[in-house]
């Protein structure tokens, strides 16, 4: 069955971001796709295996992600009811 796995390549070694259920010595065939730079040279820790999708983020990814959320994080602030007297 195949599976789509994330990888970083470091010192010429593909590494994958989360850990592959794979007999010792086992062959595979890789398909390689680029996804744009990056934000893999930083340590993701344990997020990295259990959202291996984050690993492939870039910085202006990150950066539209946190614009939107913040503002609907304030639509939804705004709908909120005031409590205290209204001046």
């Amino acid at each position: 069955m195949p599976a789509k796995v994330t990888a970083v390549f470091r010192d010429g070694v593909l590494k994958p971001t989360r850990k592959l259920k794979l007999q010792p010595n086992e062959k595979v065939t890789l398909e390689i796709v680029r996804q744009g730079k990056a934000a893999v040279t930083e340590d993701l820790g344990p997020l990295a295996g259990a959202f291996p999708e984050l690993a492939a983020l870039s910085d202006k990814d990150l950066t539209t992600a946190k614009q939107i959320w913040t503002h609907r994080l304030e639509k939804q602030v705004r709908l909120l009811p005031r409590k205290g007297p209204r001046r």
